[in-house]
């Protein structure tokens, strides 16, 4: 036996002293209390019974990453199933899955194994995180043994970690090796290349093709997509070398791809394409992205000294490399839709933490009718594209037919399924309206059911709470229905605006019967139709949305990302509500921030004026510039810093039609080049001799800050910060943060590691210079189809097994005996706390009653009132006469006077202390 928590013991001192001072009346309380007190404090003290056993717990890692062979999964699951056969039910079995993330599939035993269920992303394979979180389910103190199935190779941080804790917690580490067939991959083993060159600078890049045998290999050098180089050689087997050189041309980075292709069968052509980034110094230009033909302010830009490049959005990719190549993004008069929400979420990453600066100009194409109002960019703007109640001069009646259908329920992340997304997208067009307008929804999918009735916007919080319950019901969208229900809904409206959204699947929009007369009616009731279709443009009822928005004489929009949707249905309703562009001429005048902005004083010409601008307010801490001297007096040029970024906003219409008397100003282009200047930041020039560097190795990219040896003081009060945008070609980039560490005297360091085909920017925040983005840096393919070199992936479960006393794992059920041996606490303490309940009741009842104490004390007063002689007697039994046994069968004793006269007395002494 053992005590698990023997400081309790301390009570014994107290417990003693009281049963000294309160002493018990009688001597059975005295041993019920003294038992009761014992009971309670072996039971406080954790009282425990040692026992030897074999049970434990037993965690299978399996790895399910890209580099195990096909079908490792059902295999897997065999050995689990294997395992589970022979395990006792004392034995734990623990499943736990991993690849770019770690995912315990399986806690607790409750039956056969299910399989697997976790997404744990197949580009990585972290094993030391594996490790680690399986020696952390084997409880402390428990028999444990780790079962590792993989192939061996690992990203991120050498598994070799976890072998101190795995050694000093007697939990071995067994191996079973699952080994993809690699014997005649042909691979790019490595690609060489500078990490950073100077603009107009030649280099070379190398590369190490592994040949497995002699064969011809045909190898292509594209840098973007210009073709370099193309060839054909006889390769030797072994690591073979291909040189190639090239010259920086634009600043910021270059892309280059190599590809090499063998004569002979490939098993893993997945390491036939490698890419590499090679950063370009050098001042950036600015991207100026504009629908028109010829622009007249880029013009004006590039008379002002800047470097600007002309493009438009269809050519932009939007992704962390091309943004990382310029200074600044320009967006003239574009609409959202152009660059798409992918190419949205990813800009304004860029902007906040990758320390990029945008410059977004006026019209009917920008801002809220544009479709920026609830994007990404719209929290990063120093202007607000609320619609505003007092500033509404027409009141408008708009229902929504949403698509409840099947298709609807299906899941998109987050937790959220279509459904909830569309909702959303209907509350924020309720969220526009002011208390004049009108509004009505409608759930359909076979038929339409009201969810809203057409009324005036006044209880909003009840309207958005019934939109947000909407619910797929199954189906399908009848676009016929939707039209004729949603036509007999607003044609009740009072207000002088009248418009339908039509929300529907645009591969699941049935039975459009006649639709066409619905629509012809709705123009002559003087009533708008959209349609906002989930899907692409080419889904097979996409033309039927676009042929009901141009019928309507509404628009369409398209899009297959679901969170998009509240900024599309957001957009439709500032283009019918049409005033928040005025296309008036309108006076304008500057103010001191201004000067602020540019760094130089401004006078404001008189007359100086815009022919139309988009009613945006003023942000709480963004600096006003200048500002129109309307009713509204609503700002026209703002900025201000997000993040690390900077943006500027000019509500005016930079170029065209609406531009006014501001495109015939003498001094204009000096005051869109300060713009463009601000908009673009200072340099990347550090100050005293500080250099930032950056190297790509073994899947980690290192930073370094180097300062100078002979610096006389240190150049900062606070470490640099890191920003780390990691980004997927079409997804919207992750953050991670980090900051330097000292790694010398005069060098700090950070390592970033990078995964698969992701794109990494780093942003170094250097206190007192602001923040240097650097190049940005990929891999030149996922690490899980690097070539097998030297066996290193059995070599790691080798030294794995052999560090903490495990072994390659051929039988599996076997694993259960080889558990150690070790003593099992069974804790008492429940059943001793229980009983000390039952005697402290035991206790009450001979407080009460005293059964006990009679109990115990009528055999000793029987044995003290027998006499001597009967008692011989009794103990010598002898036949007799019935006559003799007469004769000396005892009298009653009489009790003596004086007995009952003592017993009396006893008594009243009795009764007297009890009434004092």
């Amino acid at each position: 036996m053992t005590l698990l928590y023997p400081i309790w013991l301390f009570l014994l001192v107290p417990l003693g002293l009281s049963l000294w001072f309160w002493r018990m009346p009688n001597r059975t309380l005295l041993a019920l209390r003294v038992l009761g007190l014992t009971l309670v404090m072996l039971g406080l003290c954790g009282l425990a019974l040692r026992l030897p056993s074999r049970a434990g717990t037993v965690v299978v890692v399996v790895d399910r990453s890209l580099s195990m062979p096909t079908g490792s999964d059902a295999r897997a699951r065999e050995m689990i199933d294997l395992i589970q056969s022979e395990k006792s039910p004392e034995d734990r079995l623990v499943v736990v899955a991993f690849g770019e993330r770690v995912a315990v599939e399986q806690a607790k035993q409750v039956g056969p194994f299910p399989g697997f269920v976790n997404k744990v992303g197949d580009s990585a394979s972290n094993v030391g995180e594996a490790l680690e979180t399986a020696l952390a389910l084997v409880p402390q103190g428990s028999p444990g043994r780790v079962l590792l199935v993989s192939d061996g190779r690992w990203t991120g941080r050498d598994p070799a970690f976890v072998l101190p804790g795995a050694a000093g917690r007697g939990v071995a580490i067994d191996s079973r090796s699952l080994q993809r067939e690699g014997e005649d991959d042909l691979a790019i083993a490595r690609i060489d290349a500078p990490a950073s060159v100077g603009q107009g600078e030649s280099f070379f890049l190398t590369a190490w093709a592994h040949v497995p045998r002699d064969q011809k290999v045909t190898f292509e050098l594209r840098r973007g997509e210009r073709q370099l180089s193309v060839g054909e050689r006889d390769m030797k087997a072994g690591l073979q070398r291909l040189t190639f050189r090239d010259r920086a041309i634009e600043a910021g980075n270059q892309e280059y791809k190599l590809r090499v292709i063998g004569s002979a069968p490939d098993p893993v052509p997945e390491n036939n394409r490698a890419r590499v980034l090679v950063g370009v110094k050098g001042p950036k230009p600015i991207l100026h992205v504009t629908n028109a033909k010829s622009s007249g302010l880029a013009r004006l830009l590039g008379r002002g000294g800047l470097a600007v490049k002309v493009v438009r959005p269809e050519a932009v990719g939007w992704t962390l490399e091309e943004l990382s190549r310029c200074s600044a993004v320009v967006l003239e008069n574009v609409p959202a839709d152009k660059i798409g929400a992918a190419g949205l979420d990813t800009l304004a990453a860029w902007l906040k933490d990758g320390g990029g600066g945008l410059w977004m100009t006026g019209g009917q194409h920008s801002y809220g009718p544009g479709g920026y109002y609830k994007s990404a960019l719209d929290p990063l703007l120093p202007v607000s594209m609320e619609l505003r109640n007092e500033h509404r001069k027409l009141a408008m009646a708009i229902v929504v037919a949403l698509d409840r259908s099947g298709s609807m329920a299906a899941a998109v992340g987050g937790g959220k399924r279509k459904m909830d997304l569309a909702n959303l997208g209907a509350a924020a067009v309720l969220d526009l309206m002011g208390p004049m307008d009108e509004f009505g929804c409608l759930a359909v999918d076979t038929e339409a059911h009201a969810i809203a009735d057409l009324a005036l916007v006044k209880d909003k919080d009840r309207v958005r709470r019934d939109i947000l319950r909407i619910e797929s019901m199954g189906g399908g969208i009848y676009v016929y229905e939707a039209l004729v229900a949603s036509l007999a809904m607003v044609r009740k409206a009072k207000s002088g605006t009248k418009h339908i959204i039509l929300f529907a699947d645009a591969s699941d929009a049935e039975r459009p019967h006649l639709y066409q007369d619905v629509l012809a009616e709705c123009r002559r009731a003087g009533i708008t139709v959209s349609a906002i279709g989930l899907g692409k443009p080419t889904d097979v009822d996409a033309d039927l949305l676009r042929d009901v928005a141009r019928r309507g004489g509404g628009r369409a929009f398209f899009s297959d990302k679901p969170e998009d949707l509240p900024r599309l249905f957001a957009q439709d309703t500032f283009v019918v509500a049409r005033n928040t562009f005025i296309d008036e001429k309108t006076v304008v005048r500057t103010t001191p921030g201004l000067t602020l902005l540019t760094g130089e004083a401004w006078k404001s010409p008189v007359g100086l004026s815009v022919g139309g601008y988009n009613l945006t307010y003023l942000k709480p801490e963004a600096t006003l510039a200048t500002v129109t001297t309307d009713t509204y007096k609503a700002p026209v040029t703002a900025s201000w810093r997000t993040g690390l970024g900077r943006v500027v906003c000019y509500t005016g219409e930079a170029d065209g039609k609406y531009a006014g008397a501001m495109a015939r100003w003498d001094r204009v282009g000096e005051y869109y080049t300060s713009l463009g200047r601000w908009a673009a930041g200072k340099g990347d020039a550090l100050p005293d001799n500080m250099v930032l560097t950056q190297e790509t190795r073994e899947g980690v990219n290192v930073v370094r800050l180097h300062l100078a040896p002979d610096r006389r003081r240190e150049p900062f009060g606070e470490l640099p910060k890191t920003t780390t945008l990691r980004a997927l070609p079409g997804e919207a980039p992750r953050l991670a943060r980090s900051a330097l560490r000292w790694s010398g005297a005069d060098e700090l360091t950070v390592e970033v590691p990078l995964q698969s085909k992701e794109t990494s920017l780093t942003t170094v925040d250097v206190p007192g210079h602001g923040p240097v983005a650097l190049p940005p840096v990929c891999l030149p393919y996922s690490p899980e189809f690097r070539p097998a070199q030297g066996e290193r992936g059995q070599l790691t479960l080798e030294r794995l097994a052999r560090a903490t006393g495990g072994k390659e794992r051929l039988e599996l059920p076997s694993i259960w005996k080889e558990l150690p041996r070790r003593p099992r606490l069974v804790p008492i303490a429940p059943w001793l706390l229980g009983a000390a309940l039952l005697v402290l009741l035991l206790e009450v009842l001979e407080r009460r009653t005293g059964l006990l104490a009679a109990n115990l004390a009528r055999p000793a007063k029987l044995e003290k009132e027998r006499e001597p002689g009967e008692t011989r007697a009794r103990a010598r039994p002898k036949a007799a006469p019935a006559a003799e046994i007469v004769e000396l069968a005892p009298a009653p004793v009489a009790r003596s006077r004086e007995g009952v006269v003592e017993a009396l007395r006893k008594a009243r002494e009795q009764t007297r202390k009890r009434d004092l």
